[in-house]
């Protein structure tokens, strides 16, 4: 155990401190934090009458330096690493210590430079450059003793080339690395954590063993190295290698009224992202990609969540696994509504549900156009129909135009906007698909169309045709349509984005969130042009109405698979803001380029666990390791251990 000496003219009362010789036998360390930001107002009164000074008041009370690995400074274990002179690359790009310094918890790094004279090092530099030259004549060298004379004379040259010509500086460097924990074990393990990462970056780091109290005075910010580790961690650099070093080039994101994403892999930073601030982002929009598993689902229901809780109102279209996202839903008070042919929750695709084409004239006070809004709802209702019946041709779809207004028409609903709203201004009573049916089998050249139909009518979806009024005036709603079958997935998936799209163009100034799980669906290879055209304006229409698109794509070859990609390339387009979880390598290719991916980008996407992603707004790129409240997961978990600990729990 060595005790700190006590300042020259320090009271005997000062340097009695209590050693600390066990991490927790009842010390209470002092908060220096406290102390500056006037938490904790301790007794100045020995430090005003001079007993006791600032040095008194920064030192630990002890260290405890008689271990060969480690110090104990205040009950914390310290262990320290240089980097070896010759531990260096041999060259370097920017930023070659960011990942030192972003290594995580309880790791501190330490880097000094030291500028030297530029005539001395010159003049050393020749001097040692005659020196190998002379040897290098010398018959009793091997092959070996050459190539190394023939690099060191190399070296030489190119810095006196380097220093002459590109007036560059000449400086010793030093790096120390600090690891810090609360245990020996945990130390040992961080330290061993540094070593790898060391040589993963191409760099040799060794143990300061036995010297561990001189590289803590060496790591503290007096500029006083102990010449031992100077000695040995001693390197050569120039002034562009000592500025290449610079290592905070992580973008950090954090905006003022973002929702919380998670943790910057690269520095722990917080990420708070606002899609909704137009002053920073062109668009909100978002993309969400990664392979089966990577947590996309778990992703899009605590974004979807967080947005609500900020008062925004959030749509989900789920074409797949929906019962994952009732727990959540029903949590936040939401509507949960399952699309399948046997249930009744299913929203009339016929109604209208929008006064106005001109979405933009309730936000800003101006009279709307003339637009026909049932002229916009006949055209989306043929889309439906043709992801029903492939080979459309254009007569057909004439007939079905012409079907669709003698439909409406029976109801008192014309082009006239007016029509479809009563005094009170509320929507009048709407046709359903059995009075569309109706209409198709009275008319003898359409009598052939309405065998579409009758799967809504008279067969087993019978109960998707049915007047259900239901009230979707609320802020979260899940429209789940993962009970469809294989053959009614597209139409479904549809029909749920048409009624998402009307209630979002109808919020007025409300700010809406439309959430779509694997809508690469209407968009892929399995979809038409009519449906993906669709979703494509929707989504680039969205954010100039308050509104913001969240999609999700699993498969990045089904996405591209329509028309050469161009409508996969649409969506990504028209989403300012992208991320890219966990892929496949031949899947990450697929978008290198579309999102300017580096190759080490490329490699950490493959390398990503659960739960992380690459954060790309433009040409800023962070990693991003998501984070959920406990309560978040324990409504959003699908993990079966979580499931069968949670039904233990409660039969107990």
């Amino acid at each position: 155990m060595q005790k700190k000496k006590p300042a020259k003219g320090v009271a005997k009362t000062a340097a009695k401190k209590k050693p600390l010789l066990k991490k927790g036998e009842g010390q209470e360390k002092f908060s220096l934090k406290r102390l500056l930001f006037g938490e904790e107002k301790p007794d100045l009164s020995e430090l005003e009458a001079g007993s006791t000074t600032i040095l008194d008041i920064l030192s630990p009370t002890a260290i405890d330096t008689k271990s060969r690995d480690c110090i104990l400074v205040d009950g914390v274990y310290h262990a320290y690493l240089y980097v070896a002179g010759y531990g260096y690359s041999t060259t370097v790009g920017s930023c070659w210590l960011a990942p030192l310094v972003e290594a995580g918890e309880g790791v501190s790094l330490s880097f000094t430079v030291k500028r030297q004279s530029k005539e001395k090092i010159l003049s050393k530099i020749s001097q040692t450059t005659m020196v190998n030259r002379s040897r290098m004549r010398d018959v009793g060298d091997t092959r070996q003793d050459f190539e190394e004379l023939d690099s060191a004379i190399n070296s030489g040259l190119y810095l006196k080339d380097a220093m002459n010509r590109q007036n560059e500086d000449f400086y010793y460097m030093h790096t120390l690395v600090e690891v810090t924990a609360e245990d020996p074990e945990t130390l040992e393990q961080r330290v061993t954590a540094v070593e790898k990462l060391c040589v993963s970056i191409d760099m040799i780091a060794r143990r300061c063993d036995y010297k561990n109290e001189q590289a803590f005075l060496s790591a503290l910010p007096l500029l006083s190295l102990d010449p031992d580790v100077e000695r040995k961690s001693r390197r050569n650099a120039l002034t562009s290698g000592v500025a290449a070093a610079f290592p905070f080039a992580s973008y950090e994101l954090s905006d003022r009224n973002g929702i919380f994403l998670g943790l910057n892999l690269y520095n722990r930073s917080p990420v708070f992202l606002d899609p909704y601030d137009d002053y920073k982002y062109t668009n909100g929009n978002c993309w969400i990609g990664g392979s089966s598993g990577a947590g996309k689902t778990f992703t899009l229901q605590c974004l979807g969540g967080r947005l609500r809780q900020q008062g925004r109102r959030v749509i989900f279209i789920v074409p797949k696994k929906g019962h994952e996202f009732r727990p959540l839903c029903e949590l936040l008070g939401g509507l949960y509504l399952r699309l399948s042919p046997s249930s009744r929750d299913c929203p009339n695709i016929m109604a209208i549900r929008r006064r106005s084409l001109d979405s933009y004239a309730g936000l800003r006070d101006m009279a709307a156009r003339d637009d026909s809004v049932l002229a916009d709802k006949i055209s989306r209702l043929i889309i439906w129909y043709s992801l029903q019946k492939r080979d459309l041709s254009d007569e057909d779809k004439n007939l079905l135009d012409s079907s669709l207004v003698e439909c409406y028409r029976r109801y008192g609903i014309t082009f006239d906007n007016a029509t479809i709203t009563d005094e009170n201004n509320e929507f009048v009573e709407m046709p359903i698909l059995p009075d569309w049916y109706d209409v198709l089998m009275k008319n003898p050249d359409t009598k052939h169309l309405a065998v579409v139909l009758a799967r809504y009518v008279t067969g087993s979806a019978s109960a998707m045709g049915q007047r259900n009024d239901i009230d979707l005036d609320n802020k979260y709603i899940v429209l789940d349509t993962s009970g469809m079958p294989d053959d009614l997935i597209l139409p479904g998936i549809f029909w749920a984005t048409d009624i998402a799209n009307d209630l979002i163009m109808d919020a007025g100034s409300d700010l809406s969130a439309l959430i779509a799980d694997e809508l690469w669906s209407l968009v892929g290879a399995n979809s038409n042009p009519l449906a993906a055209g669709f979703v494509q304006e929707m989504v680039k229409t969205i954010r100039g109405l308050g509104g913001i698109a969240i999609t999700s794509t699993q498969g990045m070859q089904d996405l591209f698979g329509l028309d050469g990609g161009k409508y996969g390339k649409g969506i990504l387009d028209s989403s300012r803001i992208k991320l890219v979880m966990q892929m496949e390598e031949q899947e990450a290719r697929l978008i290198q380029n579309v999102l300017n991916l580096s190759e080490d980008e490329v490699r950490q996407i493959t390398r990503f666990r659960r739960g992380e992603g690459l954060l790309c707004i433009g040409y800023n790129h962070v990693p991003v390791q998501f984070h959920a409240t406990q309560k978040e997961y324990d409504a959003i978990t699908t993990s079966p251990t979580d499931l069968r600990t949670r039904r233990k729990e409660g039969g107990e």
